[in-house]
């Protein structure tokens, strides 16, 4: 049993964010934090090494798509690796990986030894370990708190992602003026010794939640059956990837949303992105609060919501009301993505725990790539405010239908 301890001091914790009453769960996030903006500050400049090598738009976009094709694989593979071996340990593994592909990456660049097959090869390296590192930390986040917070720790785990990218991006920009991209990528690398060291401090027991022996393929086939079985958690999921998938073009195409639409410079496009990240850390709150006998209605009622706010902001002309509506819209996908992966978390076996998670985040990656890539296609013939107001009207219908025709969603908690 997770013990939580009382963490010192004048703000309320155990009302405003219980997850971080707990040690270990502390120790873990504190650590993501610093590893996350280092990851967006890897990105970057990954991109600014690409293109100072080829000087090529085409390339920019092709290497991280032929590097992460064998990806799905190996995602698959980790999943059962997640089950058979302690996550804790998995995870350590993931990190020394990630921390050791940003200094070899880093060490060709400031010595001028970076070819394009290189890049790909590192490429391939850091997306193969992050589908092993993602699914293992979302399942990891169970043993660190009880049942009551979990909510809180998904939530607040969401609010590092969109932390990490706001300080992340700021710093990169910087960082390559001051020191190189290549000797941004050491400092990266560097970043992942707050996770490593947070990683050993953690003390929970190192247990093997599935034992088995069965071929990889079984194993796999497990946990997606133990998913499939489940209509509700399928519903969940199908919530998680439609809705907050078409709601996710909002993020791609912003840069040309507020050039084309708004007419607003580079300026105008930071504060658009905070007001989306505003309404993320808004949301993180609002799912603290939430009690776990409501999650699926507050699931239901957000999924409608959202797509509804996404129609909203595509009709937006003007700065003031796009900003409005973008923290609507960063809160209310906050709180999909959250109380859609803490559902599923509370509602299956420990056992499969990390293969069932593993099939979440490749539906998780998948829908928000397909749809940002149908939004941007469909928006060269109809114009971005009419693609993202389809891409909301078909959200609202897709929504509208799961919840008539699986109505145990709504009883979740």
């Amino acid at each position: 049993m997770i013990e939580g301890r009382g963490w010192p001091g004048r703000v309320d914790w155990a009302r405003n964010a219980p997850a971080l009453r707990f040690r270990n769960f502390r120790l873990f996030w504190v650590g993501q934090i610093v590893s996350n903006v280092g990851t967006a500050v890897q990105v970057v400049a990954e991109g600014w090494l690409v293109y100072e090598l080829t000087e090529s738009t085409f390339w920019l976009g092709m290497v991280s798509f032929l590097a992460l094709l064998p990806v799905i694989p190996i995602s698959l593979l980790g999943g059962v690796l997640i089950d058979r071996y302690p996550r804790r340990k998995v995870i350590l593994a993931t990190q020394v990986g990630l921390m050791v592909q940003a200094a070899i990456f880093g060490l060709l660049a400031i010595t001028d030894r970076l070819s394009l097959g290189t890049i790909v090869l590192l490429y391939f390296v850091f997306g193969a370990l992050l589908a092993i590192d993602h699914p293992a930390r979302r399942a990891f986040v169970v043993e660190l708190v009880d049942r009551d917070s979990l909510a809180n720790a998904v939530a607040l785990n969401g609010a590092i992602f969109n932390f990490a990218s706001l300080v992340g991006y700021a710093l990169s920009g910087l960082l390559i003026a001051a020191v190189g991209a290549g000797g941004t990528m050491l400092l990266n690398s560097a970043t992942y010794l707050a996770p490593i060291a947070a990683l050993l401090l953690i003390r929970v027991p190192d247990v093997r939640h599935d034992a088995g022996g069965q071929p990889l393929r079984s194993a796999w086939l497990e946990g997606f059956r133990a998913l499939l079985a489940d209509r509700t958690m399928v519903a969940t999921v199908a919530l998680m990837a439609v809705v907050g998938g078409l709601a996710w073009p909002v993020y791609g195409m912003m840069p040309a949303f507020a050039q084309e639409v708004l007419h607003t410079g580079a300026v105008g496009l930071g504060l658009l992105l905070a007001a989306a990240a505003l309404g993320a850390v808004i949301g993180t709150f609002v799912v603290a609060r939430l009690k776990s006998q409501g999650r699926g209605r507050s699931l239901a009622v957000t999924s409608l919501a959202l797509p509804l706010l996404l129609i909203a902001f595509s009709q937006a002309t003007g700065m003031v009301m796009a900003g409005v509506t973008l923290v609507g819209l960063g809160m209310a996908l906050l709180i999909v993505q959250s109380l859609a992966i803490t559902l599923v978390q509370v509602n299956i076996a420990d056992r499969v725990r990390g293969r069932v998670m593993t099939v979440y985040s490749q539906v998780h990656a998948g829908s928000d790539t397909l749809s940002n890539v149908a939004v941007g296609t469909l928006a060269v013939r109809t114009g971005l405010p009419a693609a993202l107001a389809l891409a909301g009207m078909l959200a609202l219908a897709a929504a509208a239908a799961l919840l008539v025709l699986v109505p145990g969603v709504r009883r979740l908690e």
